[in-house]
């Protein structure tokens, strides 16, 4: 039936646009007729690439993990904060395959340096900072030896399983780079719908499968396994561009190597928290894909691309036209409420018959081959902000410009309100545009307005359309000021035992939720605001085994529920060993059993594990975990 409906639509829209090259243009504006004919022409070819890539869902296996390859892991950071950081190390201790986990540390911190210690991992910096990450990560694959390089970003979270389910791809000698992917455990950032559904969901759970059955996946940046011969091969990470994932990806397969997308979720990454970094990320990313249209890599030129690798990699560039193109849509709009200028002469029979099917249809088999996974809605809000940046990269596609990597920040509070929304130039001037026009239309309906008059029944439609695409807008601006972070570290759901100890009592108590920040317990018994007791967790680490965390709190707030008290409390004081311990819980347990439905419980093994113990990098001994009398003396 999906398929059905999409074959429909598509039939339908192209004897619409046959109509409309044809008989529409007699007596209309040819402006306005060129504008909206490009808009209606790319809607028809969008909603083309998304029936081909999304045509059939292939079932996602697991090759069966090979034994014995050596594999590294590159967590590559700048200046992401230290609890950041250790998040993705804790995932990374966590792995079940015998790995090496390498710091790249462009930042050359201190912190970082003992943060690696800490984690068992091996800390790794250079003299300086060309090319940014994809420099990090070529000066780091001379210093390496493994087979299989698993590039991980500061701040992407592996699950345990990651490479066990990754590995087995490389029985392959052609095969270069496996993807997985990108998915987020700050479900209240500005890209996220609901829990588990945001902006890219669309792109990594039905357009990635269908790239993958034709040979065209791609690096992401991120939460991929990579061969190091074959990088090296080529000369290493493209540096040409700041999206040297798209551009390496078709660099490596000229050469004749393969890539795979393997569609589980195998790592968490932490999304833009704010508008601000939201905008930041996707410029980057349009204006360094676009570079690729002027190199040997576009595949416009790439002669050794199959004929549907090139119309893949074309299909996710052309993708960025989508933001540009409702902002032409908008302004065609406009310049008909302004003018009186119609883009076609259309009856009203006409209208019923060809115009409103060919709407209709394309919408309904747009939402159904996004599978669930995006909403017109949501779709038509994340053009609107993104309009403007993508509409500014275009040029990047021509001419190049000077294009210096910039971090997505990590933590931050969004305060939303007009700050926020003054920020959108674009949404702001269509909204004058449009509300303008529009009023002055429907005074024209009373004979009151100044404006040319609208023939038959346009006078009446463009108005109604006028005031829908006002809605829209001002539901985005609306979303925008509305949106509101005030926490700078996300919190995970979760349940692990804990004690509450004060001066006057033992409290029994649950922990429900955590951060690197704070804890939200649920107790027996009330705790004062701003007492500072101490706190012993038991938690659960991925290979099941149970620790007990010890730190000192300060409630903030304590209230009564259902005979129990819900306290809320940041954390003053915990040791790095115990911080560590407390960040696997919530990145790796929690998130695992939110992911898989379970808690991970396979244990690491013995005799390859690459975790040491923190005795082996420190001069002195750990001090031992505080005594319960100790805590209670605390």
């Amino acid at each position: 039936m999906l398929r059905t409906l999409a074959l429909a639509a598509l039939v339908w829209g192209l004897g619409y646009l046959t109509w409309r090259v044809g008989w529409s243009g007699e007596g209309a504006s040819p402006i306005a007729f060129a504008m909206l004919l490009a808009t209606e022409i790319y809607g028809l070819y969008a909603l083309g690439i998304l029936t081909w890539v999304s045509w059939s869902r292939p079932q996602v296996e697991r090759p069966a993990a090979t034994p014995g390859r050596k594999v590294d892991v590159y967590v590559c950071t700048y200046d992401e904060p230290v609890e950041v950081v250790m998040a993705t190390l804790a995932g990374c201790r966590a792995l079940t395959y015998p790995h090496t986990t390498y710091l790249l540390d462009d930042g050359r911190r201190e912190e970082m340096r003992e943060l690696a210690e800490l984690a068992g991992a091996k800390y790794m910096t250079r003299a300086d900072n060309a090319h940014a990450k994809a420099g990090n990560l070529n000066a780091a694959l001379p210093r390496t030896d493994g087979d299989l390089v698993f590039v991980l970003d500061a701040d992407h979270v592996p699950m345990p399983d990651a490479l066990d389910a990754l590995v087995g791809y490389f029985d392959d000698e052609r095969m270069a780079i496996v993807q997985t992917p990108h998915d987020f455990f700050n479900h209240d950032s500005v890209q996220h719908y609901v829990v588990g559904r945001h902006e890219q969901s669309l792109f990594y759970r039905v357009v990635c499968p269908g790239k993958d059955r034709h040979g065209a996946a791609y690096w992401c940046g991120s939460a991929a396994l990579i061969s190091r011969h074959a990088l090296i091969e080529i000369g290493g990470v493209a540096t040409e561009t700041i999206a040297e994932d798209f551009h390496t990806t078709i660099r490596l397969q000229r050469h004749g190597w393969r890539s795979r997308y393997h569609d589980e979720v195998l790592v968490q990454g932490l999304a833009p928290h704010d508008l601000d970094g939201y905008l930041l990320q996707r410029d980057r990313w349009a204006r360094g894909n676009l570079a690729v249209f002027r190199l040997p890599e576009s595949p416009l030129r790439a002669k050794s691309l199959s004929p549907l690798q090139r119309l893949s990699y074309l299909a996710s560039l052309l993708a960025y036209l989508a933001p540009p193109m409702r902002l032409l849509l908008l302004l065609t709009l406009g310049l008909v409420l302004w003018t009186g200028e119609l883009p076609m002469k259309i009856s009203i029979a006409a209208l019923a018959a060809l115009w409103v099917p060919f709407l209709a249809l394309n919408l309904a088999a747009g939402s159904a081959l996004a599978r669930g996974y995006m909403r017109i809605p949501e779709s038509v809000h994340y053009e609107l902000l993104t309009m403007e940046i993508y509409t500014r990269a275009l040029r990047c596609a021509l001419v190049p410009g000077k294009t210096a990597f910039k971090v997505t920040p990590k933590q931050g509070r969004d305060g939303g309100g007009f700050d926020a929304v003054r920020k959108l130039h674009l949404v702001l001037f269509c909204i004058v545009l449009l509300a303008g026009g529009t009023l002055l239309r429907i005074l024209d309906l009373f004979g009151a307005g100044p404006l040319p008059d609208l023939p038959g029944i346009a006078a009446f439609v463009v108005p109604l359309l006028g005031l829908y695409e006002l809605r829209r807008l001002l539901a985005t601006t609306l979303a925008v000021g509305r949106r509101r972070q005030r926490r700078l570290v996300y919190r995970f759901e979760g349940d692990a035992a804990a004690d509450v100890y004060t001066p006057e009592a033992h409290t029994e108590a649950r922990l429900v939720d955590a951060s690197a920040a704070g804890v939200g317990l649920v107790a027996s018994a009330p705790l004062e605001s701003g007492s500072q007791p101490a706190v012993l967790l038991k938690l659960t680490d991925a290979a099941g085994a149970q620790h007990e965390v010890a730190a000192q709190v300060e409630v903030r707030t304590c209230r009564e529920s259902e005979g129990k008290f819900l306290v809320g409390a940041t954390i003053l004081d915990i040791d790095p060993a115990s911080r560590l311990r407390l960040m696997e819980w919530c990145y790796v347990v929690c998130t695992h059993e939110r992911l898989r439905g379970h808690r991970p419980a396979t244990p690491l093994p013995e005799a390859e594990a690459i975790v040491v113990s923190l005795e082996d990098y420190r001069e002195e001994p750990i001090p031992a975990r505080p005594s319960i009398p100790a805590l209670r003396q605390a």
